[in-house]
C-alpha cells in the first residue's frame, strides 16, 4: 500500500526559542497544550475484511474531470486484503480498503474506467464513466483553427477605441487575421511563448511546459458587433450568438487553402461621457447574511482586490458577461459582479465626487473612531502597513484644514494626508503599536474607520482572558475521505478538541458550530465580529483539484488574506507541523472568505488531505485530532505572546 513519505520529525518551533529568550516558560498550562516531544506517526490503519464492493467517492459517475492529461481517483473495494487494478494497472489498497489511484486520461470526451477488484476466487467489476475536457484534433494539413479556442466570446460594452485582445489556436505558419465589418483587416501573430501550468497545491508543474505554437494573437480597437445589447446593468439573459452580417471573422490561410469562423462576441459601444451610476450592494435580497461590500477585482474573475462597502456610488465604463467595470479615478479602475449592482441612478447622474473634509478622532475603550467627512459615498480603500492605516478615496479632491485627534489618545500618533493624484485623496494614520483590527461603515455620507486596540495580553498565560473564535468548516460541502469520512465531521472533531485546550489554557471560545449545521460562509466571520474574537481560525482538511498528484503535492498548510495575519499563520503552520508531523506545504495568501475579515487576525488551516488513505484514518483517531487541535492552539498562543512582549 502506499505509505506516506511525511512522517519526519520536525526541529521544535521557533517560537519556543523566542519563549526561552524572554525567559517565559509555560506556565501552568495543561500538560496537553505543551509541544510534544515525539516524533509524530500516523497511526496504523486498522484492517478491514468485508465483502467486496467497489466504490467510487471521486470523481462520482458521470462527473466531468477538468483535467487532460491525468487525475486521480479514490474509493474503496470493501476488504484490506482484495486487489485492485484499473484499466489493467494495479492500484494499492490500504488495509481498510481504501485506495487512491493517479491515472493517465485517453483523448476523448468520455471514458469509462473499468475497476476489477479480487480476493481469493471472488471478483466484482465496475465500470466507472467520466466526461472529459474537449479536445481539438487538428487536420494534418492545411488551414484550420479551432473554433473552441476564439477569445473573447460572449457579451462585452465598451467605450471607443478601447482595445479588445483577440486570440485563436490555428495552423502553424499560417496567416492569421480578424475581419472586421466594412472589411479591415487586423494582423494576429504567433504567440510562441513557453507555458506551464502551476495550481496552489503543485510543487512542480501539474503539465508539461510546452510552445504554444499555434495560438495567434492580436488587438483591434472596440466598435460595435453582433447588434446592440441591453442596459449595462440588466441582469436579463443576453443573446449569445452574434449577428453574422455585423459580426468580425477570424480568417485563416496556409497557400490557398481558408478556414475562417465568426468572432463569438456582442460587442456595443457607448458614450464616455454618459456613463450609468450606480449604487453598489453585496446584498440586493436583503438577507443579512452577506460580506457588507462589493468586491472589486483588477480583472473579471480576478483576485479580490477592493472592497466597496455596501451603498457606494460608482460610475460604470464597461461590461465583459457578468461583470462591470467602475472607473475609479483616471489612473484606476475596479471590475464588480453584475449582481452587485443593486440598481442604477437617473440618466444625467454625474459620475461621483466629494470633496474630503474635517478628520476627526474619537477614542474609546476598544478603539479609535475617525469619522471623515464627505459629500458622497464615493468608492474608497483600506490599506494596512505595519503601524499604519490608510484610507484612499477615489474621485476626491482634499479640503484637509483641520485634522482633529480630540485628545491625546496614545494610539493614533499622527494622521497625515496627501492629494495622490489629481482626483485620489490619502488619509493616513499611524499607530504606537502593530495593527490589530479596524473596520469601515457609512453613516449618512460620512465614512466611519474604527481602529481597534491590541488587547491586553499576559506574556506568562497569553491565552487567559482572550477571545478566539473557531470555526469548524463546512458543511455545507466539503470533501469526502475514500471510505466515506466527510470533511465537515473531521473538522468538527479537530474544533471541540481546539476549544477544550484554549479554554483550559484561560481563553474564552467562541465555536460556530457544534453539530453538523450549516452555516454560510458570512454568517461565520459575522459571529466572530460580533463576539469581539481577538483571533479567528477556521479548520479545515484539503482536497486536491482535478489534475494534481496527490503522491507528490501532499501536505499542511496555513492561509491567511490581511497581512497582519501572516505572521499568525506562520506560527499556526509551524506548531501543526511540528505536532502532526505530515509535509509542510508552508503558508499562502489566500482569497478565502473565512480570513478576510478586518477586525481580527484570522487564519484557515488544512492539516491533513482527507482523500489520502492514510490521512483520512489518522483523522478519525482522537489522537490525531488532538495533534492538530493541539499545533493550532500553540500557534495562537505563540501569536499572542509576541504581541505581549515589547519590541527590543
Amino acid at each position: 500500500m502506499y505509505v506516506a513519505r511525511s512522517m519526519t520529525h520536525f526541529r521544535l518551533a521557533p517560537f519556543l526559542a523566542a519563549v526561552l529568550a524572554f525567559g517565559i516558560g509555560l506556565g501552568d498550562l495543561e500538560a496537553q497544550l505543551r509541544p510534544s516531544r515525539r516524533t509524530a506517526t500516523l497511526p496504523a490503519i486498522p484492517p478491514v475484511d468485508g465483502p467486496l464492493a467497489l466504490r467510487v467517492v471521486y470523481p462520482p459517475a458521470g462527473a466531468r474531470v477538468t483535467a487532460r492529461d491525468s487525475t486521480f481517483l479514490f474509493g474503496s473495494t470493501g476488504s484490506g486484503r482484495a486487489s485492485l487494478t484499473i484499466d489493467g494497472r494495479p492500484v494499492p489498497v490500504a488495509p481498510n480498503g481504501a485506495f487512491l489511484a493517479w491515472l493517465p486520461l485517453p483523448d476523448d470526451t468520455a471514458a469509462t474506467l473499468r475497476l476489477m477488484a479480487r480476493r481469493g476466487g471472488d471478483s466484482v467489476e465496475l465500470g466507472h464513466r467520466l466526461r472529459l475536457p474537449r479536445r481539438f484534433a487538428p487536420p494534418p494539413a492545411g488551414a484550420w483553427l479551432d473554433r473552441g479556442s476564439i477569445e473573447p466570446r460572449g457579451n462585452r460594452w465598451a467605450e471607443p477605441g478601447e482595445p479588445v485582445r483577440v486570440s485563436v489556436r490555428a495552423a502553424p505558419g499560417a496567416q492569421v487575421a480578424l475581419r472586421l465589418p466594412g472589411g479591415r483587416l487586423v494582423p494576429l501573430a504567433p504567440d510562441t511563448g513557453l507555458s506551464a501550468e502551476y495550481g496552489p497545491f503543485d510543487l512542480r508543474p501539474s503539465r508539461r511546459a510546452e510552445r504554444t505554437l499555434t495560438r495567434y494573437v492580436g488587438v483591434f480597437p472596440a466598435l460595435a458587433l453582433g447588434g446592440a445589447l441591453p442596459a449595462v446593468t440588466s441582469a436579463a439573459p443576453l443573446p449569445s450568438a452574434p449577428d453574422t452580417a455585423s459580426a468580425a471573422w477570424v480568417v485563416v490561410a496556409v497557400g490557398a487553402d481558408t478556414a475562417r469562423a465568426p468572432l463569438p462576441l456582442r460587442l456595443a459601444v457607448v458614450d464616455p461621457a454618459q456613463r450609468p451610476v450606480v449604487v453598489l450592494d453585496d446584498d440586493t435580497a436583503h438577507t443579512g447574511a452577506t460580506r457588507g461590500a462589493a468586491i472589486g477585482m483588477p480583472m473579471p474573475a480576478g483576485t479580490y482586490d477592493w472592497f466597496f462597502r455596501d451603498g457606494t456610488i460608482a460610475a460604470v465604463s464597461g461590461r465583459v458577461n457578468e461583470f462591470v467595470r467602475v472607473p475609479l479615478s483616471r489612473t484606476a479602475s475596479a471590475w464588480v459582479f453584475l449582481a452587485e449592482v443593486a440598481g442604477t441612478l437617473p440618466a444625467g447622474t454625474p459620475p461621483p465626487w466629494s470633496r474630503v473634509g474635517l478628520v476627526r478622532l474619537t477614542p474609546g475603550d476598544s478603539s479609535v473612531v475617525a469619522r471623515v467627512t464627505l459629500g458622497a459615498r464615493i468608492p474608497f480603500r483600506v490599506d494596512e502597513e505595519d503601524r499604519r492605516v490608510t484610507l484612499r478615496f477615489y474621485g476626491a479632491q482634499s479640503d484637509l484644514d483641520w485634522l482633529q485627534y480630540g485628545g491625546t489618545d496614545p494610539l493614533v500618533t499622527r494622521m497625515t494626508w496627501s492629494q495622490a493624484t489629481e482626483d485620489e485623496v490619502t488619509v493616513s494614520f499611524e499607530l504606537s503599536a502593530r495593527v490589530f483590527g479596524y473596520r469601515a461603515r457609512w453613516e449618512g455620507n460620512d465614512l466611519i474607520l474604527e481602529i481597534r486596540r491590541p488587547p491586553p495580553i499576559d506574556p506568562a498565560h497569553p491565552l487567559r482572558g482572550r477571545t478566539i473564535a473557531v470555526d469548524p468548516g463546512h458543511p455545507p460541502l466539503g470533501a469526502t475521505g475514500p471510505t466515506g469520512l466527510r470533511e465537515a465531521d473531521a473538522n468538527l472533531a479537530v474544533g471541540l478538541a481546539l476549544k477544550r485546550m484554549l479554554e483550559e489554557a484561560g481563553a474564552r471560545v467562541v465555536i460556530v458550530r457544534t453539530t453538523d449545521t450549516a452555516i454560510g460562509l458570512y454568517e461565520r466571520t459575522t459571529m466572530a465580529e460580533r463576539a469581539n474574537a481577538e483571533v479567528l481560525v477556521s479548520i479545515h482538511n484539503n482536497a486536491f483539484p482535478d489534475g494534481v498528484n496527490p503522491f507528490e503535492n501532499h501536505g499542511t498548510s496555513a492561509y491567511y488574506f490581511q497581512p497582519r495575519a501572516s505572521r499568525l499563520a506562520f506560527l499556526v503552520q509551524d506548531a501543526m507541523v511540528h505536532e502532526m508531523g505530515l509535509r509542510n506545504l508552508g503558508i499562502g495568501r489566500g482569497d478565502l472568505a473565512l480570513v478576510r475579515p478586518t477586525w481580527m487576525p484570522a487564519v484557515l488551516t488544512e492539516g491533513a488531505f482527507l482523500m489520502i488513505p492514510e490521512q483520512e484514518n489518522a483523522l478519525r483517531t482522537a489522537g490525531f485530532q488532538d495533534a492538530y487541535a493541539r499545533g493550532v492552539a500553540l500557534g495562537i498562543e505563540a501569536y499572542l505572546r509576541e504581541l505581549a512582549i515589547p519590541e527590543r
